[in-house]
């Protein structure tokens, strides 16, 4: 008896040393630095120079914003008088980066996601959330999420979650709410966008 539990003890020791640590690697993206002139932003990722430079759609009158660099993209807005923004997160030992485009016009409607990856800009998701601010001494408002996003990336999935005390989820939208910021976070995982909510 004593030898098969100190058998049964020996086997479960080595199986938790021996256990691939590969959940517990994480890196922490940050905002990329961009400089910005009238119409054009430029900014680097990794050694990659990249230039967004903003338009009007010709055709809706919509405007966009056409990225170039070593991935290419044109970005057209929906809404026709939209102010468009957006940030770029990297890390220096990851090859990829993440592209978050805010778009509103009256109040922020969320913001699309892209990763960009290998000369690819590929869409993910929207992220239907905006941060839930006072606007000087206005009334309190949908504003631009992207200066309160956080992003973590381990070797299973990459978690997006929001630095403000309040946030909107689906901003103008008949199922919107009002929750606090550390309540909701989001998951990329597989290149699926998925949002979680805790009580």
């Amino acid at each position: 008896m004593r030898k098969q539990f100190l058998l049964i003890s020996f086997i479960i020791i080595n199986s938790f040393l021996f256990i691939p640590n590969s959940n517990c690697f994480s890196q922490a993206f940050n905002k990329v630095q961009k400089q910005e002139s009238v119409k054009e932003i430029t900014f680097n990722i990794n050694k990659d120079k990249y230039s967004a430079l903003f338009s009007v759609n010709t055709e809706s009158r919509t405007p966009r914003i056409t990225f170039s660099g070593k991935a290419n993209m044109v970005y057209n807005s929906i809404i026709q008088d939209a102010k468009l923004e957006f940030e770029v997160f990297t890390h220096p030992k990851s090859k990829m980066a993440f592209l978050f485009i805010n778009n509103y016009f009256d109040y922020s409607h969320g913001a699309d996601i892209f990763i960009i990856d290998n000369g690819q800009m590929s869409y993910i998701g929207k992220l239907n959330i905006a941060a839930y601010n006072r606007v000087g001494k206005n009334k309190m408002d949908y504003c631009n999420i992207l200066q309160c996003i956080s992003i973590v990336q381990t070797t299973s999935k990459t978690y997006i979650s929001f630095e403000n005390p309040l946030v909107v989820l689906n901003p103008g939208q008949h199922d919107e709410q009002i929750i606090e910021g550390n309540k909701i976070h989001y998951t990329i995982e597989t290149g699926k966008l998925i949002h979680h909510i805790s009580e």
